[in-house]
């Protein structure tokens, strides 16, 4: 053995290190030590030439690198075997609520919507009528509550209904006309409730997954261990590839207690809105795909369903919306109640239309005059199209802009869209209703 063999085998082994032979160094790996210490001078390959037989890497190196490769064939076997990452890999989308610190107290219908003394804001028999208000939300229910519009004029009839069915936790399906206002009126109840709220636009490209959720493959930083430039073992942070379960907004829901509000239903695929079944019937949810943690979600007590759409399941039968599907009765039938949302009265209408663009009540007065005319028109079949209350808001802003024009308002909000002989009739209309207003 060589004087530098001899003093490397002389040196303490106390710290568990080999020595490298060239410099008497006590090291974990030879190779990092070359790498950083002596490249190009020396190489792997002339140093097992030069000391053959001396190890190159510690009894700690090898411990490490045989630890992580048993780890990765692990992991390989578990993915071929599930199709998908570990279970150890599986980190929940949604972590379970906490402990439920929800409080519910009791305010009257007509104040917490300040409906004033109206007699329909009262019960059958003229007494107020209690209301559940939930209060004491996480943050992440706090995120989805919905702001309360102030200037929202609510059609009380309507409100009792879907007041009904959050009360008693019954699913509620409205539909009707564009611009009724079917999910402001669902979204405000849950705002002065302080229920938060999910809104889930419908399309025919709607697939289960968009709803009950999916695995997806996320880059996570995590801690490992290696071999450093100086032979020393250090733990370093590194990106890493996991497979989630991402859950979709109806278990969120479920699990936290929200409104989940299934908006434009009638434009999905029936076989998508087959998985809302067992929940319209308060049953739990089963996600076949899902972890064995999150296969079975049980609704939270504070869950409420609620949807919308142009139809009422049974098709289109006035021909302006283009995509909506006939559905399956069967679905239909497990709403305990559906509602058809009509456009408002002229005197609540007139009333929205000065709240929300500060027009005088005489001006907003002959746009709803003008917009029940179309409406009748187009019942009667004279036109081919409806105009609804978000349009004659921007009819009412519009004309302001323009100095009390409201035949130009209404026509850059709604009469441009006409064929050209529904947009004729609707011009002469305009001129006798706004005369030399226009």
């Amino acid at each position: 053995m060589s004087q530098v063999a001899q003093a490397g085998a002389a040196a303490t082994a106390s710290d568990d290190k080999i020595t490298c032979h060239i410099d008497n160094v006590r090291v974990h790996s030879i190779q990092a030590h070359i790498e950083k210490n002596h490249k190009g001078e020396w190489t792997v390959a002339r140093y097992q030439a030069e000391f053959p037989g001396e190890p190159l890497f510690s009894q700690i190196a090898l411990d490490l690198m045989a630890r992580k490769k048993a780890e990765a064939a692990a992991s390989a076997a578990v993915a071929e075997q599930t199709g998908s990452a570990p279970q150890a890999n599986m980190a929940s989308a949604v972590a379970a609520p906490a402990a439920n610190k929800i409080t519910i107290s009791t305010a009257f219908f007509h104040e917490l919507f300040e409906l004033g003394n109206a007699q329909a804001a009262m019960s059958s028999k003229g007494q107020p009528i209690p209301v559940k208000v939930l209060n004491g939300h996480d943050q992440l229910s706090a995120d989805y509550l919905p702001e309360v519009d102030k200037s929202y004029v609510f059609n009380i009839d309507l409100l009792k209904k879907v007041i009904i069915g959050l009360e008693l936790n019954m699913p509620t399906y409205l539909w009707g006309f564009h611009g009724t206002g079917k999910t402001t009126i669902l979204q405000q109840a849950a705002a002065k409730t302080r229920r938060p709220f999910i809104r889930v636009q419908h399309t025919i490209n709607m697939q289960e997954s968009d709803v009950l959720g999916q695995w997806t493959v996320k880059s996570k930083p995590v801690e490992v261990e290696e071999v450093g430039p100086d032979g020393t073992i250090v733990k370093v942070q590194k990106q890493s590839s996991v497979t989630e379960y991402q859950l979709g907004p109806l278990p969120l829901a479920m699990i936290n207690g929200w409104v989940y509000c299934a908006d434009e239903y009638d434009f999905a695929m029936p076989s998508v809105t087959a998985v809302y079944q067992p929940v319209l019937e308060g049953q739990a949810l089963l996600i076949k795909d899902a972890p064995p943690h999150f296969r079975k979600i049980v609704p939270h007590p504070n869950f409420r369903f609620v949807a919308t759409g142009n139809t009422n399941g049974v098709g289109d039968e006035t021909g302006l919306y283009q995509g909506t599907l006939v559905q399956n009765a069967a679905n239909y039938s497990r709403f305990a109640i559906t509602e058809e949302v009509e456009y408002m009265a002229a005197s609540i209408e007139t009333a929205i239309l000065q709240s929300k663009t500060g027009i005088d009540a005489a001006s907003a007065g002959k746009i709803v005059k003008m917009a029940n005319e179309v409406r009748k028109m187009f019942r009667d079949g004279k036109i081919t199209m409806t105009v609804s209350p978000r349009e004659l808001i921007r009819c009412a802003s519009l004309g302001i802009a323009y100095g009390g024009n409201w035949t130009l308002g209404m026509e850059l909000a709604f009469a441009n869209r006409l064929s050209r002989v529904d947009k004729k009739v609707v011009q002469e209309y305009m001129q006798r209703v706004f005369g030399a207003a226009a």
